[in-house]
């Protein structure tokens, strides 16, 4: 791979990385409700999601996906439920004054970042429109393996960068006191996003 075209890779994946949606959304809820570790672990849960995206379009099923219409449509369908029952989940959890094991923090982060990672149609379409652009079927190992690592890594890295600043000197007291708000807020994002897809869905 030549330098030109990693970076052409690279950019793509920066700006899909960098682009508002309920990844941010979830990484920015962890880390005020829990900690800078929290959000950190929601990160490198969502660049691992990244990393099972590009090997399945490494693979050939970012193809298959672009073929049958069936099971884009079903994918869609999953990604859209999970992001709604999401959305009333943080709009109607009680918060609690008492501390929560930190481990069990840690786990439900980290699965919640995953879980967006691959259950979002928004990363599903960006995949497969434009991720595979860059893959072919005489693509060596290593080509395909700097592909992976790439996507994964700009993914973890970005959110890491946002949870850092999130939870920075002053801007986590401030967010604190409007925890209550902006999970409602996240919850309405993700709700929005949810019915804006089935909308999508219903009118193609």
């Amino acid at each position: 791979m030549s330098l030109f075209v990693w970076l052409q890779f690279a950019l793509v994946c920066t700006i899909g990385a960098m682009s508002p949606g309920p990844s941010l959304a979830v990484v920015i809820r962890n880390n005020i409700n829990y900690n800078r570790l929290s959000g950190i672990m929601t990160s490198i849960g969502h660049g691992l999601g990244i990393g099972v995206y590009a090997t399945l379009a490494v693979l050939g099923l970012g193809f298959l996906l672009q073929t049958n219409q069936t099971l884009f449509l079903l994918i869609q369908i999953l990604g859209l439920i999970f992001l709604f029952f999401l959305g009333l989940l943080f709009i109607f959890q009680k918060q609690s004054k008492e501390k929560i094991n930190s481990d069990q923090n840690q786990l439900n982060s980290f699965l919640q970042g995953f879980l967006v990672a691959i259950i979002n149609p928004k990363i599903m379409i960006w995949f497969t429109a434009i991720y595979s652009q860059f893959i072919s079927i005489e693509a060596s190992a290593s080509f395909n393996l700097i592909l992976i690592l790439t996507a994964s890594s700009i993914d973890a890295i970005w959110y890491i960068i946002v949870s850092i600043i999130i939870t920075g000197y002053g801007v986590k007291s401030f967010l604190i006191d409007k925890k209550t708000l902006i999970q409602k807020i996240t919850g309405s994002i993700l709700l929005i996003i949810s019915l804006s897809l089935l909308y999508n869905i219903i009118n193609q």
